[in-house]
């Protein structure tokens, strides 16, 4: 293990927690003891999903610690508040990650832990076997087997971390990272310019980043300008074509941009989004989650009323608006929808009436 890794196989770091709020405490991981070290936060809708997970989990293993570690906090009488609100769904251990050291960003187990990992989410969880070792890394909702496996033995440890190491060179993720420690750095200078300059040196050597990470120099650009809008165009037809994620983050993006902008700038703005939402609808599939369903459908219902075309906007409002009632999303969400269908509609040009139909018996005729 490097001094800035934490690779499957590598031993694990040592448990730094301010406090315990539930469970009896763990100062060191139990020699012979196989540990689950999840890490979680209170604003994280995912983590607040898994706790009747871990604590089936918790339930079917008791043999097992699991400790839920609180990261990203600035408060922590809302984590008690927290953990004392879903006192009856969390059966395992929490605890509070200690505070930076100074002068660090993250937190103590966070920075050992995650970041080290290359884990930059949460929930994020670690099996350590009974040596000490980290067996596995990867979300909480996906550990019944392999933790089976490592309590009974049958864990292949050597070729998890072969996998693990081979899945960060696939990945080109330590690049990823270097790349956004020299943004992070640039952006703590006010270095605009060294922002661009970061991207530019990586895409160079890895052009595979661009496809995840163009979109962060996308958003270095000026909004409308011609430098954003070029560049945009190169991410949505070539650099990131198949990238749902960065053809998403685009569109919605130039939407936020349209209000403030008029004329030419205006136009090309509305119609990239366009085309980058009409993209992600074609990679998805006919049949996405309603809620996917609902947001790409809104997004491109306003790109396409900015284009100046009210009619496909109002169809695709439309779809949003049923997409929305079967997610079951909130009043607000629906009114948002309606509000936006009656801009359609007001844009929309009259439709032309129905040709009447002339029926005629005999020497009279009338207009059905």
């Amino acid at each position: 293990m490097s001094l800035s890794e934490l690779l499957i196989g590598d031993p694990a770091p040592a448990i730094q927690v301010e406090t315990f709020l539930k469970g009896e405490p763990i100062v060191v991981l139990a020699p012979g003891t196989v540990h689950v070290i999840e890490f979680w936060a209170t604003w994280c809708g995912p983590c607040k999903a898994s706790l009747p997970h871990l604590t089936e989990l918790q339930n079917r293993h008791p043999q097992v610690p699991v400790v839920g570690v609180a990261v990203g906090w600035t408060d922590l009488d809302e984590v008690r508040a927290f953990v004392r609100e879903h006192d009856d769904a969390i059966g395992y251990r929490i605890a509070v990650d200690r505070v930076p050291a100074e002068g660090a960003r993250r937190s103590r187990m966070r920075a050992a832990w995650c970041d080290a990992a290359y884990e930059q989410g949460v929930p994020s969880a670690f099996i350590v076997d009974g040596k000490g070792r980290i067996a596995w890394i990867g979300h909480p909702m996906d550990l019944d087997e392999p933790l089976a496996a490592v309590i009974e033995g049958r864990w292949d440890l050597p070729a998890a971390a072969e996998a693990h190491r081979d899945q960060l060179v696939q990945n080109k993720v330590r690049e990823a990272r270097a790349l956004e420690r020299a943004v992070a750095a640039s952006f703590a200078a006010g270095d605009r310019e060294g922002i661009i300059r970061a991207y530019d040196t990586a895409f160079a050597a890895e052009p595979e980043l661009e496809r995840t990470h163009g979109f962060g120099r996308f958003k270095q650009l000026a909004p409308g300008s011609d430098a954003a809008l070029d560049y945009g165009l190169h991410l949505v037809v070539r650099a990131a074509a198949d990238d749902v994620n960065t053809l998403f983050k685009i569109g919605t993006s130039l939407i936020q941009d349209i209000g403030a902008l008029k004329g030419p700038a205006l136009k090309r703005t509305a119609a990239l989004s366009v085309e980058a939402l009409e993209r992600v609808r074609l990679l998805i599939g006919p049949e996405p989650s309603p809620s996917l369903a609902m947001r790409l459908s809104q997004a491109l219902a306003e790109a396409l009323l900015a284009s100046g075309r009210a009619g496909e906007a109002a169809s695709a409002a439309g779809r949003a608006r049923q997409a929305g009632i079967e997610a079951g999303a909130s009043a607000e969400a629906l009114t948002s929808i309606e509000v936006l269908q009656d801009r359609c509609a007001s844009a929309a040009p009259p439709q032309p009436a129905e040709p009447r139909t002339v029926i005629c018996v005999g020497d009279s005729c009338r207009l059905a």
